[in-house]
């Protein structure tokens, strides 16, 4: 009886490639991710500290240039933590096996972008830990630092980082929509998830996540501020509740605030809306990456 068995030859079921018009949607979901994360460690360090995050970190009395100073200040700390971004992705690669090769570029004359890539190849599961440990490392350091010695400018390199961990997050659950026994290949521009040839390829569509983040981020902040307005009028006057606040005004946790007073009946929202709406939003985009991932291309 012949017992020789033939491994089965891999085949490519997916393969991204940073395209120009990819750029662009990176950028714009990468920016929204910025800007939801700031929303989110602002409000856990407002929540957990009792202040406001601040910016300021021009001294005092240098004349007309503090808010240029300001801005320098601040794309320089949103800069900086691409360095042990970066690092960790290389860490992990290491870790598994792999040589990694760091270096910065500019995709289509659009976006700056670092990278830690290798020519090693990994197992779903090792690739799911090489995306999410920038992340998950300097989240898990940089939350606790913040509170505990109250650096609030903190938020700024945190939500950087969050911003461009958007991306990763999308390739790990878009991954995760493969069987285990996949193998992943990074490279400076994108990935390639392979498989068996009884797999049947599927389609990486960043396009569709990007489009279904900002419809789920409007249709979610509309929903919400038809809900807040409506409630505040009707319910909570119903209720005879007072004023009820929801974030700190003047900053960007703001989301809502009524207040019923004799002679007064107001409601007004916030920054925090929009961020609220986008979270949710992002969140939406990622749960339908990963049903369109499990699903074969000729079926989506």
């Amino acid at each position: 009886m012949d017992t020789t068995s033939s491994a089965e030859t891999e085949t490519v079921l997916a393969d991204l490639q940073l395209s120009r018009s990819l750029t662009v949607q990176w950028a714009v979901v990468g920016t929204m991710g910025f800007g939801v994360a700031m929303g989110v460690f602002s409000g856990l360090y407002q929540l957990l500290t009792g202040q406001s995050a601040t910016y300021d970190f021009s001294p005092a009395g240098v004349g007309w240039w503090i808010e240029p100073l300001n801005v320098l200040v601040v794309l320089v700390l949103a800069s900086l933590i691409l360095v042990p971004h970066e690092w960790l992705h290389g860490l992990a690669i290491r870790y598994y096996g792999g040589e990694p090769r760091y270096g910065v570029g500019v995709a289509h004359f659009i976006l700056p972008y670092a990278y830690a890539t290798t020519d090693h190849r990994f197992t779903r599961d090792q690739f799911l830990v090489v995306l999410l440990t920038p992340l998950v490392v300097l989240t898990l350091i940089g939350v606790p630092l913040m509170i505990l010695f109250e650096w609030g400018w903190l938020v700024l390199p945190l939500a950087a980082n969050a911003g461009g961990a958007v991306g990763d997050l999308w390739m790990a659950l878009t991954l995760l929509g493969y069987p285990s026994h996949v193998h992943a290949e990074d490279h400076r521009t994108g990935f390639r998830i392979l498989g068996r040839e009884a797999d049947q390829p599927r389609e990486l569509s960043m396009t569709a996540a990007v489009w279904d983040a900002l419809v789920g981020a409007a249709v979610m902040a509309v929903g919400l501020l038809v809900v807040l307005s409506f409630g505040g009028l009707f319910i909570l006057d119903a209720l005879n509740v007072g004023s009820v606040t929801v974030g700190r005004p003047g900053t960007i946790t703001f989301v809502f605030e009524y207040i019923n007073r004799p002679g007064e009946i107001s409601i007004s929202v916030g920054l925090g809306l929009p961020v609220l709406g986008g979270l949710l939003g992002l969140a939406y985009s990622f749960v339908r990456s990963y049903q369109r991932a499990r699903k074969p291309a000729d079926k989506q």
